[in-house]
């Protein structure tokens, strides 16, 4: 369902927006990216927090030679101008329909930087699913799971971050078939 929504979206493009606007609107989640927001208590989530955001924050430095930082004010980190320059660069490789599958992502997983961890095949569907909800996990650790509603909200965004990805990926492949000619 969700792939079919995807397919709809990128023929149809209902909001009418070109491959800048796609880029730009992808790119914005960095100023509200889910692992740059830090909390500073209670002390058991800030060590969770910096153990496993952290070193996703410093692979996408690497790997894509950019300053990514994290906060624990309400207004967030600053992002250098480099960052969103080197981003808007790299998602531009990317054609029109692969750009959609990007944007869904990004909104599933309210993350640039999980995203980009994802479709680089740095981490899986699961992985990143699990880093993007890191606080709720931490609170249900605490206070317990509520299958209806926490169970269906994981499973749900599985579904629709594994088909981001997926889409994402075979809109970017591209193959060519050589057919030989067989002498006798």
């Amino acid at each position: 369902m969700h792939l079919t929504t995807l397919c709809n979206t990128s023929l149809d493009n209902p909001t009418q927006r070109n491959k800048d606007q796609l880029i730009r609107a992808a790119v914005k989640f960095l100023d509200t990216d889910t692992i740059c927001y830090r909390v500073e208590e209670p002390q058991t989530l800030v060590e969770l927090q910096k153990n496993e955001w952290d070193p996703i924050i410093e692979w996408a430095e690497k790997r894509y030679g950019i300053e990514i930082g994290s906060s624990t004010s309400i207004m967030g980190p600053s992002m250098p101008a480099r960052t969103r320059e080197v981003l808007i660069s790299h998602l531009a490789s990317y054609n029109m329909w692969a750009l959609q599958g990007i944007e869904f992502v990004v909104t599933q997983l309210k993350s640039m930087v999980l995203t980009l961890g994802l479709i680089d095949l740095r981490l899986t569907v699961e992985q990143a699913v699990l880093l993007s909800r890191l606080e709720e996990e931490y609170q249900i650790q605490k206070w317990g799971n509520v299958e209806w509603a926490h169970d269906y909200e994981l499973q749900e965004l599985r579904a629709r971050t594994a088909a981001g990805a997926l889409f994402v990926h075979l809109c970017s492949e591209s193959t060519t078939v050589k057919h030989k000619l067989l002498q006798e």
